[in-house]
């Protein structure tokens, strides 16, 4: 989910390039527009907003049907909503048209948190689960839903269990040491989840890693504050891996993708789990476990389709130095604006 249909542009472009497969997509409403909606004074704000986020899904739309089928097929563009609570019931039956034209499905932060659940209710009576089951999403391809904290679980776990939904769980979403997201809860109650990337992080077995750790920690919690609420399951790294591969690929539809088989993408990885700092120079019992102390350094190949993004731990899909060098003007660029702001200075906190 791409902060605007700009940025959205920029992934497909270089997505093609170097090979990646993705199912892109830009936030509506995009972050030009979003915190005004989401974080607005009243209600009116949100249906005076509803003609332009009209306007921003029938641009997506377009949007996917440019890019659809791009780079070999390996591009397949989906819509992705922001939230429900930043949709009234005109956008969300366009949108849900708009999903089922591209057909292939969409992602959303769903109940982010219990704020997003509660105005929801207030508004339309439902969960934000029981709205979007409303509009027919869960049953016009696959849907990915993010964060999840403010979930209903007697209503909506159900609801999303019935229908194949992935809980879309990233770890580093606020940044880390920002809480926790409920993992444990949605193990417990027999939900395909997986693991995500929400910006802050983009090191993703530091992410499979962070669900592990902050998935026991909140089990443990739980268990000892409030033993006779939401069940839990312990997550282990096993359930991670899984969440990486096998589910993900599940929930798009696809048994050529996350598994290693004959007939199946060749889109594998290969990570160094018996070199310095993670491993001790030969291959354990159970190599999965060493990647708890494993970051993308030890990442040795990458491959979509069989084609190299990286080979003995460089990446070759272009210039390694020049995509370093270009991505530093451009931060240097946003550094020396936020400056000009005042942002770095005392009187801006």
């Amino acid at each position: 989910m791409s902060l605007t249909l700009r940025q959205a542009e920029s992934y497909v472009r270089l997505a093609e390039r170097w090979g990646v497969r993705g199912f892109p997509g830009s936030m509506i409403p995009n972050t030009e527009r979003l915190f005004g909606i989401w974080f607005r004074p009243n209600d009116q704000v949100l249906f005076d907003a509803e003609e332009g986020t009209l306007a921003e899904i029938e641009a997506n739309l377009a949007f996917g049907k440019a890019h659809m089928g791009k780079g070999d097929g390996r591009i397949q563009p989906m819509m992705s909503p922001h939230a429900c609570d930043t949709h009234t019931p005109a956008t969300m039956a366009a949108l849900a048209a708009a999903a089922d034209e591209l057909g292939t499905g969409l992602h959303i932060h769903l109940s982010q948190g219990r704020q997003e659940t509660d105005d929801v209710r207030r508004l339309w009576g439902k969960t934000p689960t029981e709205w979007l089951e409303s509009f027919g999403f869960f049953t016009n391809g696959p849907v990915f839903g993010a964060h999840m904290s403010g979930l209903d679980w007697k209503i909506d776990a159900p609801i999303l269990a019935k229908h194949g939904v992935v809980y879309s769980h990233c770890p580093s979403a606020g940044g880390a040491g920002n809480g926790t997201q409920p993992y444990p809860e949605a193990l417990a109650a027999g939900m395909n989840v997986n693991i995500g990337i929400d910006t802050h992080s983009n090191d993703y077995l530091e992410d499979l890693k962070l669900a592990v750790l902050y998935g026991q920690a909140r089990h443990s919690l739980r268990r000892q504050l409030d033993p006779d609420g939401q069940p839990t399951v312990r997550p282990t790294v096993w359930n991670a891996v899984d969440a990486a591969t096998r589910i993900p690929a599940k929930g798009l539809g696809r048994d050529d993708l996350g598994v290693i088989k004959p007939g199946a993408r060749a889109d594998m990885i290969s990570v160094d789990v018996s070199g310095m700092l993670v491993g001790s120079g030969a291959l354990p019992p159970e190599p999965l476990n060493n990647l708890l102390y494993a970051n993308g350094r030890m990442v040795r190949t990458a491959m979509t389709d069989g084609r190299l993004q990286v080979y003995d731990s460089h990446f070759v899909a272009d210039n390694e130095m020049d995509v370093l060098a270009n991505g530093g003007k451009v931060v240097e660029k946003v550094w020396a604006q936020l400056a000009d702001e005042g942002w770095f200075t005392e009187t801006a906190r």
